[in-house]
């Protein structure tokens, strides 16, 4: 949802399949953010999408495109959404995330919709690159995928963010020992490690501070919505899951996560990567 200021140019597809030719790539109009539609009549506010699941429900937010992962419970919704998010568009203040690539606006936009099969969204940048972004909604799991081209000859970071929500809020004089009660069966495992090569499986105490900046390939998070648990987990072998830069916070607060890849200086383009969200 979570997520990297990325500044992207979208564009949402439902169910064609991404553009391949260098022709449909310059098709369709531009729009902007501000003029992104919303869903007519519908409960929830400001969305461009939504998609409504057995075990959760998706929120697609039109100013910014991002992706709010509620899980439910009993068919309710539980209001602590992991949110996914390419910072399309700054955060008021945010300056610890310099725009990686400028984009320019949203491509081929189609009108809002209810339970699409397939949310495509098509990233143009002002250097001339493309990006693809698909969402893909099951029952229980949640498949993103992406993949760039025309790159510059150079290396290029993409990331994607996404942020696990505020669990409480304490204040400056409430003991560490009480603040482990109020937080306890929270868990938060990370596949993680030191460095690039040793991997392990980490507990990370919903009470203590995290710190250090190891890379990993899933994150398992229970305790925010009781008895169920969300994992996100990378798709092959390509791309990182980091913790999000200058964090050294307790997760009790909401912690952010980064899923990073570069692409092929070779090729100019990178693919084969995404997130596989599941909730249980």
């Amino acid at each position: 949802m979570v997520l990297m200021v990325l500044t992207w140019a979208l564009a949402v597809g439902i169910f064609a399949a991404p553009p391949k030719s260098a022709k449909s790539k310059k098709e369709g109009d531009l729009t902007a953010f501000k003029d992104i539609p919303t869903l007519p009549n519908c409960p929830d506010k400001d969305c461009y999408a939504v998609f409504y699941r057995k075990t959760y429900d998706v929120l697609v937010v039109a100013s910014n495109l991002m992706v709010c992962v509620y899980p439910k419970d009993k068919g309710e919704r539980l209001d602590k959404p992991v949110i996914f998010s390419n910072r399309f568009k700054p955060a008021p203040g945010d300056d610890g995330y310099r725009p990686l690539i400028a984009f320019k606006g949203v491509r081929n936009l189609p009108p809002p919709a209810t339970n699409a099969p397939k949310l495509i969204i098509t990233a143009v940048a002002s250097n001339g690159a493309t990006v693809y972004q698909s969402w893909k909604f099951g029952d229980n799991k949640i498949d993103m995928e992406e993949s760039g081209a025309d790159f510059p000859d150079k290396d290029v970071l993409m990331r994607t963010t996404f942020h696990w929500p505020e669990t409480h809020k304490f204040t400056p004089n409430v003991e560490q020992a009480d603040r482990e009660k109020a937080v306890a069966g929270y868990t938060l495992r990370w596949h993680a490690g030191k460095t690039w090569l040793s991997l392990k499986t980490l507990t990370v105490h919903y009470a203590d501070a995290v710190t250090g900046q190891p890379v990993g390939d899933w994150v398992e998070n229970q305790g925010p919505w009781g008895s169920h648990k969300v994992l996100v987990k990378r798709k092959g072998t390509k791309g990182n899951i980091v913790l999000g830069w200058n964090m050294v916070t307790a997760p009790y607060v909401g912690l952010e996560f980064q899923y990073a890849v570069n692409n092929d200086p070779k090729t100019k383009k990178f693919d084969g990567v995404g997130l596989e969200i599941k909730i249980e």
